[in-house]
């Protein structure tokens, strides 16, 4: 950091800040001439925490970050070109008759860019205090300083609250299984089982041999397979448990759990971590968990005796009860895609069920892919179809058979609310199923004929992500993309050519220039994230990723050395902000336009941070095919 006296450019352009614009000139030259130019590098500190203030700092270009210093520093606001450092302070200034010996502070500020500050000493605030446009701005600037904390302050105490009240279908097996597991050796006695759930007061022992989980014993097992039938209590357990028993990973969701439990009418579910036993949980631990009706309309989505005209309703009570439970972006987007996909599996597997009926059974195996949203698991209400379908053989009888499928599949899922989509790309249409060599060869097409039609395909297209099928069938596919696109880097480099004519929009940084905009609305959707979605895909394609959530392919430019990990921690950020809009706007029906008038001032200045690092990205993705 270097402290200067000014020059003539910086003079102007100080001149020009909201502290200095509107005041009298002559008292605005008086007043700059007591000022000083501050220079910082990116990631600097300006203002150590602790240390007393000399001053108001006016930020003429860069950005700034006002930081609690911690065991994970926390970032209490970004400040842009236009702003104020050191509002907080003023109270202290005012009641203080001397201020050579500063203020004091007790949070850091560091530049979060390169960046130009002016610092206006006290001393000479002091002697301007009552010049009236001075008064004006500093009183509007303090008043909505104010404003933003409490919104911020109001929407933590909210989130904390309903974290804590947060509905059970945000839980996971591991908040609630007992750990503590009663296990018995599988060449124990039954006798000696009984002893251990007696002694313990349990119901159940796991058991164990060198593989890991052999079997579970329960109570109703000894009753029903020993003392109902005489058979002695000496006898080994293996010889009487429950061989192989459905067992759950601990990360997965407590209605998956119920829903294992009410599939094979069971009361006791080993819990696994990395395939070792975790704990156990029981159907009585989830019967005490609060909204079980929640829990029970997840596991009904594949129920076939649930009418899939009721599951639109399901499906959106659900996730208002994650709105209202404040569940962080990615919580809802995961738990949001997890019943989505346990939809599909239904359709897929009823389809077959049917067509078996009337004679008509599957000559091949297939697999299912969906696309776009759903591809990357961010498909949080029932929208549209996206999907296609990749099956074994290429001859008269699959072809045949595949169609009736499809057609059955686009129906089945439009009659649980989601609609056909509007380009056609669905596996019922005929553009949109094929065999493994005709999929190869329309991948091959769009590269050699690459229309801006055919690049739109291609870019949702690339976003696929298997539901369902043959693992042989998934794999030769993927690996015949692999080698497509290891010979057709040029279908790469014209999808960039074609983002290029789509820039992110830029959002100046303060709040006046933003309410100033001509425009006082965009599609987020359109404009923010189809370019961003764009741009990661383009990047993972071309080091040869061709799958993954946004999360997991943000993980892989990370790994890749493409991005650094600071960068990618922001960008993720980036996408949750302008996802947690898009949610809001879509729950209240409101389509993807965000009218800039209707955000909070926080709201606004977090999106600009937002789109502005989208915007960054989208450039990197530019440059690396010498676009940008």
């Amino acid at each position: 950091m270097s402290t200067s006296s000014p020059d003539h450019n910086f003079k102007e352009a100080v001149l020009l800040h909201p502290f200095f614009n509107g005041m009298e000139h002559g008292t605005a030259l008086s007043l700059f001439s007591r000022c000083k130019k501050v220079k910082t590098g990116r990631d600097q500190t300006l203002l150590k925490s602790n240390e007393n203030r000399t001053g108001l700092y006016l930020v003429i270009e860069g950005e700034v970050e006002v930081v609690v210093k911690k065991d994970n520093d926390e970032v209490l606001e970004v400040i842009s070109g236009g702003g104020i450092v050191g509002l907080s302070s003023l109270y202290s200034f005012m009641e203080k008759e001397e201020v050579d010996e500063g203020v004091y502070a007790s949070v850091e500020v560091r530049a979060k860019e390169d960046s130009m500050l002016c610092l206006v000493p006290y001393s000479g605030l002091k002697e301007y205090w009552k010049e009236p446009h001075l008064q004006g701005f500093l009183l509007t600037e303090t008043s909505r300083r104010l404003q933003d904390i409490y919104y911020s302050l109001s929407e933590r105490v909210g989130v904390s609250y309903g974290l804590q009240e947060r509905s059970t279908i945000l839980k996971r097996v591991k908040e609630i299984m007992i750990d503590n597991v009663r296990t018995v050796d599988s060449n124990a006695t039954v006798q000696e089982a009984a002893h251990i759930m007696g002694a313990y007061r349990v119901s159940s022992v796991v058991v164990l041999d060198h593989s890991g989980v052999a079997g579970i014993l329960t109570e109703r097992d000894i009753v029903t397979r020993y003392i109902a039938g005489n058979i002695p209590l000496t006898g080994q357990v293996k010889e009487g448990m429950t061989e192989r028993p459905v067992v759950i990973d601990q990360d997965e969701y407590l209605y998956e759990a119920l829903g294992l439990m009410l599939d094979h009418s069971i009361k006791h579910l080993p819990v696994t971590e990395n395939g070792r036993l975790a704990g156990i949980v029981t159907l009585y631990d989830v019967m005490k968990a609060n909204h079980i009706g929640a829990l029970t309309s997840a596991h009904k989505l594949e129920d076939r005796t649930f009418p899939l005209v009721k599951i639109n309703a399901a499906i959106e009570s659900i996730f208002h009860q994650l709105w209202k439970a404040h569940a962080p972006v990615f919580h809802i987007l995961d738990v949001m895609s997890g019943l989505l996909d346990r939809l599909y599996r239904r359709v897929l597997k009823e389809t077959e069920e049917e067509l078996l009926e009337k004679g008509y059974s599957n000559p091949c195996s297939y697999a299912f892919y969906v696309m776009g949203s759903a591809g990357r698991r961010e498909q949080f209400m029932m929208t549209d179809q996206d999907h296609f379908l990749v099956y074994e053989k290429e001859d008269p009888e699959s072809q045949s058979y595949f169609t009736r499928f499809s057609k059955r599949v686009a129906a089945k899922l439009e009659k649980a609310g989601l609609r056909r989509c509007d380009g056609g790309m669905m596996c019922s249409e005929s553009a949109w199923r094929g065999s493994l060599g005709q999929w190869e060869e329309r991948v091959r097409r769009w590269s050699v004929r690459s229309s801006e039609e055919t690049l739109l395909k291609a870019q949702n297209f690339f976003s696929f992500r298997v539901i369902d099928g043959d693992g042989e069938v998934q794999k030769a596919f993927e690996e015949s993309l692999e080698r497509q696109l290891m010979n057709s880097k040029i279908l790469l480099a014209r999808m960039a050519q074609v983002e290029k004519t789509k820039p992110v929009p830029v959002l100046h940084s303060s709040i006046r220039s933003l309410l100033g905009l001509q425009r006082k609305e965009f599609s987020l959707k359109k404009e923010i994230l189809f370019p961003f979605h764009h741009a990661l895909q383009i990047l993972n394609l071309s080091h040869g990723n061709l799958n993954g959530s946004t999360l997991e392919k943000i993980a892989f430019l990370v790994k890749k050395g493409s991005i650094t990990p600071g960068f990618g921690e922001e960008l993720k950020d980036a996408f949750e902000e302008v996802m947690k809009i898009y949610m809001e706007l879509k729950r209240n029906k409101e389509g993807d336009t965000v009218q800039l008038s209707t955000l909070s001032t926080r709201e606004k200045e977090s999106l600009y941070h937002s789109v502005k690092t989208i915007r960054e990205f989208q450039n990197m993705m530019l440059g690396h095919y010498s676009l940008a």
